[in-house]
């Protein structure tokens, strides 16, 4: 080959590859993101082999987890099961003091939903919450996490413009407490908290009554449309504030669905969730016979479509 030619050749292999490039730029998601588990879906299977469960859901491809606190274990031995299986936790569900017991229990059905519900709100009464996010401050610390999130309001605590305002209030104290600490908080809703109490919506009141720069949401989106909501209109009207999200399905009739086998409607819901910031997305299913076979089925189905 003479070198008229060789230069030739070496120009058309530059184009092929600076257009293999472009191609490759256009059919990549614009706004590509990591699939996360909200582990509560594997909590009852994180029981019976908390190594080996993660194991099995960083085969499945998953990058990012949300805890349910550190799972009533010391949080060193927690991170060094993430970082052996390539896991990185962003987020964890606040779970003070001895209340994963009582959730772990509540998983095994050892304990009533009313039983659960007592505890919860003694150990997660508004009044402790700087002793609560200063223990998941010092766990988060641990476990690499940038967000807290407080993860329910109970129908008992939004009654009342008072009880509403002690709860708005809570949560900014949450809020600052994370911001000094470098960190990020949360709120994690349910469906209760959209249907109007007294003449207003608690949900409503918290957008309102909280801080937009130091209090941040989690929108779950099976439970906003459990509501009738429409989690995409709150995207729009709080620009800024939904930073995580639970990715969840529906059947026709209200109960769990695998993701991607039920109604609701994901590349919709996924671009209005780029188009808000949406930072982290987790996969959660409430309640399934076979924990993994769901979590495995979600991945497969979400993570082309981020």
């Amino acid at each position: 080959m003479n070198r008229r030619h060789f230069i030739a050749a070496c120009s058309a292999l530059s184009a092929a590859a600076s257009s293999a490039r472009m191609l490759s730029a256009i059919a990549a998601p614009a706004h590509a993101h990591v699939l996360g588990l909200q582990l509560f879906t594997v909590m009852t299977l994180l029981e019976k082999d908390f190594a080996g469960t993660l194991k099995a859901i960083a085969e499945i491809g998953y990058k990012e987890v949300e805890t349910i606190g550190s799972f009533g274990r010391e949080p060193k031995q927690v991170r060094a099961l993430l970082d052996k299986y390539g896991l990185v936790s962003p987020s964890q569900h606040l779970v003070p003091g001895s209340l994963y017991d009582v959730f772990s229990r509540f998983t095994r059905h050892e304990l009533a939903v009313e039983e659960v519900k007592r505890q919860w709100l003694r150990e997660m009464s508004v009044e402790r919450v700087t002793p609560i996010i200063e223990e998941g401050i010092a766990r988060a610390r641990v476990l690499g996490q940038k967000y807290l999130v407080w993860q329910i309001i109970w129908p008992e605590q939004m009654q009342t413009r008072e009880l509403m305002d002690g709860f708005c209030h809570a949560l900014n104290t949450a809020g600052e407490l994370c911001t000094r600490a470098g960190l990020a908080f949360n709120y994690h809703n349910h469906a209760a908290e959209f249907k109007a109490v007294n003449g207003y919506v608690p949900y409503d009141v918290i957008l309102a009554g909280t801080n937009p720069k130091t209090v941040k949401l989690e929108m779950d989106v099976y439970w906003a449309y459990q509501a009738k909501i429409d989690p995409i209109k709150y995207f729009a009207r709080n620009p800024g504030r939904y930073v995580q999200c639970h990715l969840k399905d529906s059947t026709a009739n209200g109960d769990f669905a695998t993701v991607g086998r039920g109604v609701l409607d994901f590349p919709k819901i996924l671009k209005a969730c780029r188009e808000a910031g949406i930072e982290h997305y987790y996969v959660e299913y409430d309640r399934s016979d076979d924990p993994m076979a769901v979590s495995r089925d979600a991945f497969r189905y979400l993570q082309p479509l981020l």
